[in-house]
């Protein structure tokens, strides 16, 4: 402890001031507007003490802040005159009954001058961490004797319950710089893939562009078959990663709720012939055979759009991972006010082990890896878009024999598409 300029006391420092301190500032309270929880405790602290002051302060580096203040108009003191700094030196309340005969504290500026303190009862505001942050004092411009049991209790009840108000703040506060924290992380995910649309699709379409004006302007006749190799390859590879990046964006999108879909009755044997049509050149290099069979008149509700892209994602699959001879069928049925709609291979069929991984981003069941070309995203992106568009996918599988992967949508009348 140390002399004050005028025969004042001036409070030691805690001897973990240090941390203390930065437990001071991740409370977010120094400085802050004020906040009617904390006055209306420092009230009830005044009303039931029957003190004329009543005070919520923080101990910072060199000032005693005032959170809430009941009977003094000041927001803030210095540190080495607050009676609060020596209160932080112990858990227990620190009780001054007259300051005029104690020697710490007769010389003080707030016991010689206003607001002329006399008694002075803090008790320490300790976080869960054990760093005492500052007090709920009480504070009268008479002596007074020492507080009685119950008082001790009343003001050790309502400076918890001021650590209880500091606590819920904190982790308000922690939850939005959180929430901030994943805005930001958002924000900038949308800023990459933005750019990675444009400046990865701007030069992969001209790759690709220029790749297909070589091819017809003659390179069959002027390029020898292994320069004709490498510029197909280009070609391929760059397609290719066009499709990579649009399935990434569009997976994206989709999870984030930003890629809208309608919903409205959906002739379902339209959009099952379609995808037969354009899957069937694939097919037939492959060697597999692609049927569908489908209850005329028959619809489902969904986004027309979507489920094309649904079931063509799923008869791609089917068709790339069968085998030569092999078969792939699309057979939709009615059950009740539901559909569903089987897509069935005689593939390689899929190990049990790897069937819950199918719908995670980018995982591609080891066995089929190799040769067939992927981004992993195309069974999970399948399956949010039936989810948004009411329906359900499962899957079935049997190694050696094939998979079927169905999907179950609400049924619509024939009358609403007509209508």
């Amino acid at each position: 402890m140390s002399e004050g300029p005028t025969g004042y006391q001036c409070a030691v420092l805690p001897w973990d001031e240090a941390e203390r301190l930065r437990s001071v500032q991740r409370s977010g309270l120094l400085d802050s507007d004020p906040e009617p929880q904390f006055d209306r405790l420092a009230s009830l602290a005044r009303r039931l003490l029957k003190t004329p002051i009543a005070l919520v302060s923080l101990i910072d580096a060199k000032r005693q802040y005032l959170m809430a203040r009941q009977g003094l108009d000041v927001r803030e003191t210095s540190r080495d005159v607050a009676f609060c700094a020596h209160a932080i030196l112990d858990d227990d309340i620190f009780e001054v009954p007259d300051a005029t005969g104690d020697p710490r504290f007769v010389g003080n500026p707030l016991v010689a001058g206003p607001p002329y303190i006399r008694y002075y009862a803090g008790k320490p505001l300790v976080d869960r961490e054990g760093y005492r942050l500052g007090t709920l004092c009480v504070i009268d411009t008479v002596p007074r004797a020492p507080l009685t049991p119950p008082d001790r209790t009343t003001l050790t009840e309502l400076a918890a319950s001021v650590v209880d108000l500091i606590e819920l703040r904190m982790v308000a506060l922690t939850a939005e710089s959180e929430r901030q924290r994943t805005q930001r992380l958002m924000e900038m995910k949308d800023a990459f893939l933005a750019t990675m649309a444009h400046e990865l699709r701007t030069p992969l379409n001209a790759v690709t562009g220029f790749g297909h004006l070589l091819k017809m302007s003659g390179a069959d006749t002027t390029l020898t078959a292994k320069q004709r190799e490498y510029l197909n390859l280009i070609i391929d590879s760059g397609e290719y990663l066009t499709v990579l990046i649009s399935e990434t964006l569009e997976a994206e999108a989709i999870e984030s709720g930003k890629s809208a879909l309608r919903s409205e009755p959906v002739p379902l044997d339209a959009i099952l012939a379609s995808t037969v049509r354009l899957l069937r050149p694939l097919a037939d290099k492959l060697g597999v055979t692609l049927t569908v069979t489908a209850p005329e008149s028959l619809a489902v509700w969904g986004d027309p759009l979507r489920l094309r892209q649904v079931f063509i994602n799923l008869a791609s699959n089917a068709v790339k991972y069968n085998r030569k001879g092999g078969s792939v069928t699309l057979a939709a049925r009615v059950q009740g006010d539901r559909v569903t709609v089987a897509c069935a291979d005689t593939g390689t069929g899929i190990a049990p082990g790897d069937i819950p991984n199918l719908f995670r981003a980018y995982h591609r069941v080891a066995e089929n890896r190799d040769g067939i070309e992927g981004s992993g995203l195309g069974l999970r992106i399948t399956r949010q878009l039936v989810q948004r568009m009411g329906g359900t996918l499962d899957v079935q599988s049997v190694v050696g024999e094939g998979s079927t992967f169905t999907v179950h949508l609400d049924r619509a009348t024939m009358d609403a598409v007509a209508g």
